[in-house]
């Protein structure tokens, strides 16, 4: 049995651990990373934002890794990556439905992220992505296993993990580890890290998979009658959201003719269903649309089936510690509504590379900051998605309430080097956390007085004025009518 002893030792090799490998890997500490399972893997997690694209762009130059700047662009990515499959992504679009009813066409928002199709975002195929990531990690000079079952434990001079990988046994010593096991929490359930998912609000669980054969929105609406020349670009590349009675469904569509697609529904506690075909199917049949949509479709994949899970919040109490830190996916995670998933971890990959390669007497205070700052942005996650949900049924409520997840994008996009600030999404902005605050107890109201036209239109008007301070971009403008087509960045 080999023994060997490293710096770093990072747990789990998604497309978060194996980034932050490669980076450290590369500014010269010893690092090993170990995975339980291997590459090629089916992952969700798909969609990037320009939050995503403008911190990944920041470790490529700033880490000396120029073999991610092809992924922070649509265009670039084709012409340098055509193997590495992805899909075009310039914006958010959303749908209105109602169980059993007809299409309604006033139903409907869009929301540009970015100018044009070469400079746009992306969906990452995640089995391509995070196993291109893998494999930098190893080539600039990170140890990496998979295929490891593996233990655990602490010990004076810092951790050890011994395991048995596919030829032989496996035995590293590191001074630091990194968790970037997402809900797996090795590193968090070995030093027994109190959980504080109840804090959290939102309530939602999901099944999903990968199908072939999904008729395009745009191919729906042209068909119902439905006039598609407003939206400011085709409303199919970009983070699709069905918006039914009680939850949502995604649809990112792949260059390969797939579509990664799943219903979010209220969590039915810590169990999963019982039977996901069955939730599937009865979810399409409820909406003629949907119905219609999936009419040719199949699942292709992962190859075992339909994914689904329980309640899909967590939430730890500590993100770092003396030596030990998690990624945010591992720290928690709220719901895949407003895409934040690969641009948090991105912002963490970074702050934890920056905490293990500055000066050793501020690491400790830098973990700490981390630590609360993930926490902190986690629990307003949970705020900009969990208003949302309480607007259902009402598509307009819904839409309002996400003016102020784009409030707080944009007003992050716009600043001259988005990847630089000082928190995610600007959660220790402490006037905009106070209007959050006010926001819902008047959304709250809003939903007490069972409300009409004129109610929600009182909402988008007080919203509106609330949102100011932020509003860079047109946001709840009576003559954008839900299309907005000027809300991206300038290049």
């Amino acid at each position: 049995m080999a023994s060997n002893s490293y710096d770093v030792l990072v747990l789990g090799s998604g497309f978060g651990g194996s980034l932050l490998s490669a980076i450290l890997a590369k500014s010269g500490m010893s690092v090993a990373m170990v995975d339980r399972a291997r590459h090629p893997r089916f992952a969700i997690g798909e969609s990037s934002t320009p939050l995503a694209d403008s911190a990944l762009a920041r470790i490529a130059k700033d880490c000396d890794l120029p073999e991610l700047m092809p992924l922070t662009k649509y265009g670039f990515w084709k012409r340098s990556h055509p193997e590495l499959t992805c899909g075009l992504k310039r914006g958010f679009s959303y749908f209105g439905h109602r169980h059993g009813q007809p299409f309604d066409a006033s139903d409907q928002l869009v929301v540009a992220a970015s100018a044009s199709d070469d400079v746009s975002d992306t969906q990452w195929l995640r089995s391509d992505v995070d196993q291109f990531l893998f494999q930098l990690a190893n080539q600039v000079g990170a140890l990496c296993y998979e295929g490891v079952d593996y233990h655990l434990e602490t010990e004076q001079a810092g951790w050890r993990l011994t395991g048995v990988g596919e030829t032989s046994p496996l035995s590293l010593r590191a001074e630091f580890v990194v968790d970037a096991t997402g809900p797996a929490g090795v590193v968090l359930e070995t030093l027994g890290i109190a959980d504080q998912t109840h804090e959290l609000k939102t309530r939602s669980q999901a099944v999903f998979g990968h199908f072939a054969g999904v008729r395009t929105v745009a191919d729906m609406l042209v068909e119902q009658g439905v006039d598609c020349d407003r939206h400011p670009f085709s409303c199919d590349a970009a983070a699709v959201h069905h918006v039914l009675d009680d939850g949502w469904m995604w649809q990112l569509r792949f260059d390969d003719g797939t579509v990664s697609c799943g219903h979010m529904l209220p969590a039915l506690g810590a169990r999963e269903m019982l039977n996901p075909r069955q939730v599937w199917d009865e979810r399409l049949s409820a909406y003629p649309f949907l119905s219609q949509q999936f009419s040719g479709a199949t699942l292709v994949r992962p190859s075992g089936g339909l994914q689904a899970t329980g309640r899909l919040q967590r939430l730890t109490s500590v993100a770092a510690g003396k030596n030990w830190a998690a990624l945010p996916s591992t720290a928690g995670f709220i719901d895949p509504l407003h895409s934040t998933g690969i641009a948090h971890t991105l912002f963490g990959v970074r702050r934890i590379a920056a905490a293990m390669l500055g000066e050793n007497r501020l690491r400790q205070q830098r973990l700490q900051v981390y630590s609360q700052a993930v926490i902190d942005e986690l629990k307003f996650i949970d705020q900009l998605v969990e208003g949302c949900y309480a607007g259902l049924p009402h598509f307009r409520l819904w839409s309002a309430w996400c003016m102020l997840y784009f409030a707080a994008v944009t007003s992050q996009e716009h600043t001259s080097d988005p990847a630089e600030v000082s928190s995610f999404l600007g959660a220790d902005d402490v006037e905009f956390g106070r209007m959050l605050i006010m926001a819902r107890q008047k959304l709250q109201a809003t939903l007490d007085g069972d409300p009409g036209p004129e109610e929600m239109a009182s909402f988008e008007s007080w919203l509106r004025d609330a949102l100011q301070p932020w509003n860079r971009v047109g946001l709840l403008s009576p003559e954008a009518a839900g299309m907005y087509a000027s809300t991206a960045a300038p290049m």
